[in-house]
């Protein structure tokens, strides 16, 4: 799916997009984003591509007082968990947790949920 189009399916939460940076050059690709969802908590999101094959991401979501909510990224930092090099890290939780969100369509939905459970 489209960018625009995942974006545009999560206008409920989304208050404020600003796109950073958005450039593809061959098959090398750089996303930079920072989304402010209508609660005041905003994702800072960096997705990059290279040679269309090796994927480094990074989805930081804080609240409005910039504290750490969740952070999902692929940094390959921890092989013990399930999902390696998949992870997140969680405000409340002691250790780092395995993560099936590995794209923004994912982590919208995720943090969709949040909200919706937590209002």
């Amino acid at each position: 799916m489209h960018i625009g189009n995942i974006l545009k399916s999560f206008s409920d939460i989304i208050a404020h997009l600003e796109v950073l940076r958005f450039e593809v050059e061959g098959n090398d690709s750089a996303l930079q984003l920072e989304i402010t969802f209508n609660d005041g908590s905003k994702l800072h999101v960096r997705d990059y591509i290279f040679d269309a094959q090796k994927r480094k991401y990074a989805y930081h979501w804080q609240d409005k007082n910039d504290k750490l909510l969740v952070r999902w990224d692929n940094a390959p930092h921890w092989p013990e968990i399930e999902t390696y090099p998949h992870h997140k890290h969680v405000y409340n939780e002691k250790k780092v947790l395995a993560s099936s969100e590995t794209d923004l369509k994912e982590v919208l939905a995720a943090i969709r949920t949040w909200m919706k459970n937590n209002p």
